[in-house]
């Protein structure tokens, strides 16, 4: 069972990802999943490694917005906040954190030597972000962030991987309920992408790679977004549990109507108003900090076996 889960991976066109396979004795293991998350946290770990992707977006989001002079006070707040987070999940995740309900230190090596890379790449843009907070906002120290940021990232979704794989064993929690908290977490992360991706587009019109990286970003957000709020049964994907998490996706959609214009006019090439610009970094960490309450409600879901 640990094996198939360490390779799923649902990709489509648009990015979503599917899965194979079932959970063997679901009755059971809704019984059993109860006394063995009270020890280790298993949707926690699931849930804050996940926020770790989202995290390894919003510094670079942040960092540019304060370089380009957008919100600057605003910025620079998310920017502390969120470099302080990325350290306290990292290290909570190896040894443990009571205040983020993750008990014990890790014991597995492969998730161990995974932390260890993560926390490897994680150090230099750690430095430059730290630096930026301390009111050095050098293009040094902005192209580091810029530069390393997706390396980060990379490595902070492959631990994802190895806590699904590791924490989805029906004796820890099932693992349709594993692949929301994964999904609904990745939704968080695509919004500061979105954001990181839009900021830089500006200070660079006509970056084609840029332009590609945003459009597929979005759609990335979009059909994942669908897909919670509906349910995908073909891709193991369950409709929201409760009338709570449907009701956040609902916000979360409204969200995303009210800034997707002026995404998908940037990528046609208007010039934004400064005011709208910031605006759009508002709204999309506006969307961020709901989809984060829809994590949390599935989180919560899952300990009670709906």
């Amino acid at each position: 069972m640990k094996n198939q889960l360490k390779g799923l991976a649902i990709v489509w066109a648009a990015g979503l990802a599917a899965t194979t396979g079932t959970a063997s004795a679901e009755g059971q293991a809704k019984i059993v999943k109860a006394a063995v998350v009270e020890d280790v946290g298993a949707q926690e770990r699931i849930n804050f490694s996940g926020k770790l992707r989202m995290l390894s977006q919003r510094i670079p989001s942040a960092a540019c917005h304060v370089a380009a002079g957008v919100d600057v006070d605003g910025a620079t707040k998310l920017l502390t906040g969120a470099t302080a987070e990325f350290e306290k999940i990292l290290t909570g995740l190896e040894f443990g954190d009571a205040d983020l309900k993750i008990k014990g230190q890790e014991s597995r090596r492969k998730t161990l030597a995974q932390i260890h890379d993560l926390r490897e790449k994680w150090t230099p843009v750690k430095a430059a972000a730290t630096a930026m907070i301390e009111g050095d906002a050098s293009p040094a120290n902005v192209d580091i962030i810029l530069g390393q940021n997706m390396t980060v990232l990379g490595s902070a979704k492959l631990l994802v991987s190895e806590l699904v794989g590791q924490y989805s064993d029906p004796s820890a929690m099932l693992q349709a309920d594993s692949i929301l908290i994964d999904i609904a977490g990745r939704q968080r992360m695509l919004t500061q992408k979105m954001s990181k991706e839009a900021c830089m587009l500006q200070a660079n019109a006509g970056d084609t790679e840029t332009a590609q990286a945003l459009t597929g970003t979005m759609q990335m957000f979009e059909v994942s977004l669908m897909a919670l709020r509906n349910g995908m049964p073909e891709a193991g994907i369950k409709a929201p549990p409760n009338a709570e998490i449907s009701e956040g996706l609902d916000v979360v959609i409204s969200n995303w109507g009210d800034v997707k214009p002026s995404l998908d006019a940037e990528l046609a090439g208007a010039d934004l108003s400064a005011e709208l610009t910031a605006q759009r970094f508002i709204t999309l960490n506006t969307t961020m900090g709901n989809m984060n309450k829809v994590v949390g409600m599935y989180t919560q879901a899952t300990k009670l076996g709906l």
